[in-house]
């Protein structure tokens, strides 16, 4: 009887132990994952499943790491707010800039991108120097933007902020802009989004071009941000991420 009795204390002492331990380890901090609808970097299939490039990438890192957390789809002026005032916030394909260096943290790069001053096909609109494109009219921007923003940082005052590059394509077409920003590679996404081909318009002028990230709010842990840069590296090494650049090709 004495026997089983110290068993049982043993066994109580043991399961009390383990609570505290486990009570001691610091659960993993869920992460709020934003990203907008841009193809194809992340858009929603004909199945209305969300892909992309971007967002198999996200994916796979989240696979190799073990969470779970889900993808939310949000206008960018949300994204970049819950960025800004949430920890553990991720948010996707941000372009990494001079002025946004110190405010985020970052996983990548995943991309590199061109942009270009779109006119429409039959314009007469000529652009020799950034500071023509100043005076040619109302230039299409997709609001808070890298577009925007670095177009007003350099003093443009007649820039067209709109919801969506869509929007701004549409107005060129009807004539309430004279030309609209955009990458050089999704011309021809935003046109079929607009209802129109990409030969409805023609490279006026190349602006800049920038390597896209993940940005991550600042005041997350470091060691989340480190977890993930390392694991997209080992994709690289792997070239699973190369496959996946391949996809939809980019490499």
């Amino acid at each position: 009887m004495m026997v089983l009795l110290k068993i049982l204390l043993i066994t109580a002492s043991l399961l009390c132990l383990n609570t505290q331990v486990l009570a001691q380890t610091p659960a993993k901090p869920i992460l709020s994952l934003y990203c907008e609808d841009d193809k194809p970097l992340q858009f929603f299939d004909e199945n209305k499943n969300l892909t992309g490039l971007t967002v198999e990438v996200v994916q796979e890192i989240q696979k190799r790491i073990g969470n779970k957390d889900r993808i939310q789809v949000v206008p960018w002026s949300r994204g970049i707010d819950k960025l800004n005032k949430e920890p553990n916030s991720l948010l996707f394909t941000m372009a990494r800039t001079p002025d946004r260096e110190d405010l985020y943290q970052w996983i990548g790069p995943i991309l590199m991108i061109e942009y270009g001053l779109y006119v429409k096909a039959d314009s007469t609109i000529h652009i020799q120097k950034l500071e023509d494109a100043k005076k040619i009219g109302l230039i299409g921007v997709y609001r808070d933007d890298i577009r925007d923003q670095t177009l007003s940082k350099l003093g443009f005052t007649n820039l067209d902020r709109a919801s969506s590059v869509t929007s701004s394509f549409k107005k060129l077409m009807i004539g309430r802009i004279a030309a609209y920003a955009d990458a050089k590679k999704g011309v021809a996404i935003t046109a079929n989004l607009a209802g129109y081909q990409a030969s409805d318009v023609k490279l006026a002028y190349d602006l800049f071009k920038n390597s896209l990230y993940i940005a991550v709010s600042k005041n997350t842990d470091a060691a989340i941000v480190a977890q993930w840069n390392n694991t997209l590296d080992e994709m690289k090494r792997d070239k699973s991420f190369l496959k996946i650049l391949k996809k939809y090709n980019e490499q």
